[in-house]
């Protein structure tokens, strides 16, 4: 019998789609999706937003975030850190709107958090966190689908707060919310008529195979 134990190379979430199920359930979306279409939709365009602020500024004030999924005050973090983004997803908002077809039209709640570490001087801390956030809301803001994931997302509140300072570094904290409604969280119709736990069949498998030597003589 085979082994049911997986192991696998980095931790499981990374390789979940966004949808848990596919064609046997139809689509099935949970807060671990929303969570994933804001990291790829911030990583993607955080750094071009930071490039124009720089330009701007005509230095490179800001750098883009090489921490992300990692709550900073669980670990000490290396010197050079200075910003690390966090996204939430608590949960949905309202009553789920049930389409005609089916269809679950769900809005979901999203905290985008970025952790900045600056110097002693705390009013530059404080001008680097309300820079980092401005950009991450812009990010989102300005690409409501997700990249194509969701039907909309609007801001709704962003908020600021004092981290823990040492007597090298000031910390800030921003925490910008927004709400993403997807079309389809899930259908109601959707699943087969009877439960299954067997795998899916695989595709079809070769069994006998003919091989063919030709012998070349050489030059």
């Amino acid at each position: 019998m085979p082994s049911t134990t997986n192991t696998f190379p980095e931790p499981f979430w990374y390789e979940w789609d966004l949808s848990y199920t596919d064609d046997v359930y139809g689509p099935l979306y949970g807060g671990h999706s929303i969570q994933e279409a804001y990291y790829a939709t911030i990583q993607k365009w955080l750094p071009s937003y930071i490039f124009d602020i720089n330009r701007k500024l005509g230095s490179d004030v800001l750098q883009v975030p090489d921490e992300y999924r990692y709550r900073p005050d669980y670990r000490t973090l290396p010197r050079t850190a200075v910003c690390a983004v966090l996204v939430v997803v608590p949960g949905t908002t309202g009553t789920p709107d049930r389409q005609g077809d089916g269809r679950l039209r769900t809005t979901w709640e999203a905290q985008v958090s970025a952790f900045v570490f600056g110097t002693k001087d705390w009013q530059q801390t404080q001008a680097l966190t309300h820079a980092y956030a401005a950009a991450i809301r812009a990010c989102i803001v300005q690409h409501p689908s997700l990249d194509g994931f969701a039907e909309t997302t609007t801001w709704h509140n962003e908020r600021y707060a004092e981290g823990e300072h040492s007597s090298t570094r000031t910390t800030g904290l921003a925490i910008i919310d927004f709400e993403t409604t997807l079309e389809n969280t899930m259908n109601v119709f959707d699943g087969p008529p009877d439960p299954s736990i067997y795998p899916s069949p695989m595709g079809p498998e070769a069994t006998d195979v003919d091989v063919t030597v030709t012998n070349t003589e050489r030059a």
